[in-house]
């Protein structure tokens, strides 16, 4: 088609700045801290793509205005009869463009079914159709040429003069008869090879038909690389995989997805295949409309449903359980239900040991309500056998394959059987929670004190071997160097180049920060995301000045470890990375700290937020004028992302983000994560290591992996046990002397005497 048409038009290049960008080998990366741009205006990106081929916007009443054109019906008489609904200019020029579109569709759909040859015989454009266009017809322009020009029409070859007429007017190269034939067609011929067209053409869609036949070729290559062929494919792939299965077809984007199913939606209903729910709306959508639906209703019932959602039946909530004591308890509890709740209580200030008590207890209480159908208050001793092989063994429908929240239909408790290290530790949470009830006065005997300690289980234990060797530790550092200068950096810490990627760079900070903290405080990971900068401060040690950080850690015991002034130095930095990205004080988010009970939305109770010792002495203030002491050691670098939240009224509303912490902290999970990538890009790059790495030892690491590098370091370098113990704020010297052995080194070195004796 000439330059003319349309279609180069839709075929435009890049605009200027992409292609700069795609010429200079990046793309072009937003700096984070600058102001969100208002969106440009206009259509989105995408929506005036075509999706359909097409032979799928081809209906009877096109063909039938084409074969009154080929019949010999004036331009608008015929476009007045087959056309004029779909509406536009009142301009035989626009009828004409239309016209010449409509061949050029029918050319395309021809070619894809093998029908060159009838295309080429039923869409010559008679010349009534080319003078009501204002355009000569081929013979009439071919005798203007030759008369301007003073040749003869013979002196040109008959396929010269057609493709000089086509670039003249601009026309497709199936809109006329092929070369060999200089004039039209008979009328009959064409009007017989329009109906052929029309019979295949025009056909309605089945399930079976390749994509190619209705979709855009690129499109249907892109559906034929994920292994779609036909309709039927499409539609169970978008049921399959919800609303975003586009994302699992690379090249086909959310706009295009959702034009190419609102083009399906209705054609699948009426073959009998219609798509999901799930495949038209996103999962938030879906999500919110049952959390709705769901408040609405109050759905309480008895099932495999959270402990929130439980209405237990009067013959099970245990009020005449086998064991139920008919005398007053402490616990103040007339049921069951009551019970396990006030006994979870007691865990409210630990908020990981509430979460995994809380965790094993509602499977048990689920598993006596819908399984053995009877009262936690007379579970036997065979029923805790029985419960043994049913948690190494769950049936599907108490599984939940992948992640749901508390208040979706899809919930269950288990993910899967549990191991053998996992089953020891429910049946010892069910023994303590009934040994807990039996002395507050609920229950009469505990059926699982006989049980947990004949446990042919493993029992759970430290090992300390999950660390890195000196070698492992120089690679992981350099790779963390190699992705810090593709960040812009030139090498360290340094200042960032002209071509930095600042985000990124400001996050391999803090996960260096992570690294040397780790690695010479032995901090556990939740201490790295609950500490404050009010328990860094300096102190004087035998004349020297030191900084120490006091952290909350396991069991609610305070200590503080040494930090260097290296290690401090990417604190500060981390700060100012921080302020930078635009995380400050947010008064409406929790304070999050170690003691946040559970059960409150993360939101602290009376005192739970109270500020640490040392808050009070930092004047130093930061954005909100509260004090800088509250900051988080380590901290989140980039704003909350919004969400779809239900208003009072029940109604879906995109509110702004609220950050996890008041003053930007981390959760646990996001900062495990990041260090897992690292490990992740370590160990796929091990066997580039001199000598050779094993890969598989940074994919199996994680954050506990600092703390025994730390500890393993430190016995090494001959730290006394006492001390090593308090650095790592163990309760026992039991659990340090892991990192010693003192009984294997005093194996060895005895065994060492032993002289091997020669054979025979």
């Amino acid at each position: 088609m000439g330059s003319a048409g349309c279609g180069s038009r839709l075929r435009a290049g890049p605009r200027p700045w992409r292609f700069e960008s795609l010429a200079a080998g990046r793309w072009p990366v937003r700096d984070m801290t600058a102001p969100l741009v208002a969106p440009r205006r206009g259509r989105p990106r995408g929506s005036r793509t075509e999706v359909t081929s097409s032979q799928a916007l081809l209906r009877l009443h096109h063909f039938s205005f084409l074969r009154a054109l080929a019949e010999g019906v004036s331009l608008r008489a015929a476009w007045e009869r087959y056309m004029a609904f779909a509406g536009g200019p009142d301009d035989e020029r626009h009828f004409a463009a239309q016209a010449r579109r409509l061949r050029r569709q029918i050319a395309q759909a021809a070619r894809a079914h093998g029908l060159d040859e009838v295309a080429a015989e039923a869409l010559a454009e008679p010349a009534a159709a080319t003078a009501d266009a204002g355009m000569p017809s081929l013979q009439d322009w071919i005798a203007q040429s030759c008369e301007a020009g003073g040749f003869h029409p013979e002196d040109r070859d008959p396929a010269e003069w057609l493709r000089e007429y086509q670039a003249e007017f601009g026309l497709d190269a199936a809109v006329l008869p092929q070369p060999a034939t200089a004039g039209l067609a008979p009328r009959p011929v064409r009007l017989g090879a329009l109906n052929r067209l029309a019979t295949a053409l025009s056909a309605p869609p089945s399930l079976e038909d390749a994509l190619a036949l209705w979709l855009t070729p690129t499109l249907s290559a892109a559906l034929r690389g994920a292994g779609l062929l036909t309709l039927r494919d499409l539609a169970d792939f978008a049921n399959a995989h919800g609303a975003r299965w586009h994302r699992r077809v690379p090249g086909v984007g959310t706009v295009r997805a959702g034009r190419l199913l609102d083009w399906l939606r209705p054609l699948a209903e009426s073959l009998g295949h219609p798509l999901r729910e799930a495949a038209l709306q996103p999962a938030r959508q879906l999500a919110l409309a049952r959390e709705r639906a769901l408040v609405a209703v109050q759905d309480r019932r008895l099932g495999i449903v959270p402990l929130e959602r439980l209405a237990v039946p009067p013959d099970l909530d245990g009020r005449h359980g086998v064991f139920r004591l008919a005398t007053p308890n402490v616990l103040g509890a007339s049921t069951d239900l009551e019970a396990l709740r006030a006994w979870l209580q007691r865990y409210a200030m630990s908020p990981r040991t509430h979460a995994s008590y809380a965790r094993e207890a509602e499977r048990f209480y689920l598993w006596c309500l819908c399984v053995r159908r009877k009262p936690l208050s007379s579970v036997q001793e065979e029923d805790l056998h029985a419960y043994r092989g049913f948690i190494a063994n769950p049936p599907g429908d108490w599984l939940q394959p992948r992640q749901e929240g508390r208040d979706s239909e899809h919930w269950r408790p288990f993910r899967g059987p549990l191991s053998p290290l996992s089953q020891r530790h429910a049946l010892t949470v069910i023994a303590s929670m009934l040994g807990a009830l039996m002395k507050a006065g609920y229950l009469g005997a505990n059926a699982a004190a006989g049980v947990a300690p004949h446990l042919k289980l493993p029992r759970p234990g430290i090992d300390v071997r999950r660390s890195f060797d000196e070698a492992q530790w120089r690679w992981l550092m350099s790779c963390w160097e190699a992705l810090y200068r593709e960040a812009g950096a030139p090498g360290g810490l340094a200042d960032l180049g002209p071509d930095a990627k600042p985000a990124r760079a400001r996050s391999l900070r803090r996960l260096r920060l992570v690294l040397e903290l780790g690695a010479t405080t032995g901090l556990r990971l939740i201490e790295l995301c609950t500490a404050r900068l009010s328990g860094l401060r300096r102190e004087r040690f035998e004349g020297e000045s030191v900084w120490m950080l006091e952290v909350l850690g396991k069991g609610h015991r305070r200590r503080s470890v040494p930090i260097y002034d290296d290690i401090k130095a990417l604190i500060d930095r981390h700060q100012a990375d921080m302020e930078a990205a635009g995380v400050g004080h947010e008064p409406a988010a929790p304070l999050r700290t170690l003691l946040t009970p559970a059960g409150t939305g993360g939101m602290p109770v009376d005192g739970a937020d109270a500020p640490w010792p040392g808050m009070e002495s930092d004047s130093t203030h930061v954005r909100g004028g509260a004090p800088r002491a509250q900051r988080p050691l380590i901290g989140a670098l980039r704003g909350a992302v919004p969400r779809w939240r239900l208003d009072a009224q029940g109604v879906p509303t995109l509110e702004p983000g609220r950050q996890a912490d008041r003053w930007g902290a981390l959760e646990p999970s996001a900062l495990y994560q990041s260090l897992k990538r690292l490990l992740r890009h370590a160990g796929e790059r091990a066997h580039k290591a001199q000598p050779p790495l094993d890969g598989d030892a940074f994919r199996g690491a994680s954050t506990h992996w600092l703390r025994h590098f730390f500890a393993n370091n430190a016995a090494a370098d001959g730290v006394l046990p006492v001390a090593l113990m308090g650095a790592m704020g163990h309760a026992d010297l039991k659990t340090t002397s892991l990192y010693t052995r003192p009984e294997q080194q005093l194996m060895l070195r005895e065994l060492a005497k032993v002289r091997r004796r020669g054979g025979g």
